[in-house]
């Protein structure tokens, strides 16, 4: 049996499975498949084929740019089969069993492989620690939102930058310490023009700030998150 067989048996066994990890042969893999929504989210999402065929050429495209993504082994209309190019970020920060140095090296890589994406003319549109993959040193990106060709690389770059500070401050397990450490990290290998007109970019939301700082006692997650990439991009 081929890797692609054993998947489409998968897909068989399990057809709501959005998102699923298998093993084949002594090797990880995810396997993805076309939503399938039920009640109202039919409404909030009515074309599931159509989307999951654009995410499958936008990575395949990816792919052949050389992306730091996870590798394609089987790509069409009905599945997407991708290494397992192990755990986000995001629980990477939230593991206990690791150091606190180990997480910022996590971070550090995260900060660089960024910038390193902006460098090869790409965008990721929203690169929250969630969207970002680390295994022993290497990172990859999943869930890109925006097409491999951008109109405003530029302008979606800033998007790009603000979206990985703010995406930080989100975080509920990431110290203080550790986000000022991941900007200057990212700051010190992204595009100096990129980095300023990003400082820029905030400097446009102060007054909002000043507004909004005295609700920081009852501010929720996006909120708050919202002042510390305030406070950290200054």
């Amino acid at each position: 049996m081929t890797l692609e067989q054993y998947a489409q048996s998968l897909c068989f066994q399990y057809p709501d499975k959005r998102v699923y990890p298998f093993e084949f042969e002594n090797k990880h893999y995810w396997l993805k498949q076309p939503e399938h929504p039920q009640g109202s989210q039919r409404l909030l999402k009515p074309c599931p084929r159509k989307f999951f065929h654009q995410e499958v050429e936008r990575l395949l495209k990816l792919q052949q740019q050389n992306a730091p993504i996870p590798f394609i082994y089987v790509a069409n209309e009905n599945m997407l089969v991708m290494e397992d190019a192990g755990l986000s970020v995001s629980h990477w920060l939230e593991k206990e069993d690791i150091s606190a140095e180990q997480k910022q090296q996590i971070l550090n890589d995260s900060a660089t492989a960024l910038a390193r994406l902006h460098q090869q003319g790409l965008i990721h549109g929203r690169p929250f620690a969630k969207d970002i993959l680390w295994k022993d040193g290497v990172v990859k990106f999943i869930d890109f939102e925006v097409d491999t060709v951008s109109k405003n690389p530029f302008e979606q770059q800033i998007q790009d930058s603000v979206f990985f500070v703010f995406g930080l401050c989100r975080e509920k397990s990431i110290s203080l310490e550790q986000i000022k450490q991941t900007i200057l990290t990212y700051q010190s290998c992204t595009d100096k023009e990129i980095w300023q007109a990003s400082v820029r970019r905030m400097t446009n939301y102060r007054l909002i700030y000043w507004l909004l700082r005295p609700f920081k006692k009852i501010a929720g997650k996006d909120l708050n998150a919202f002042y510390l990439l305030m406070e950290n991009m200054r």
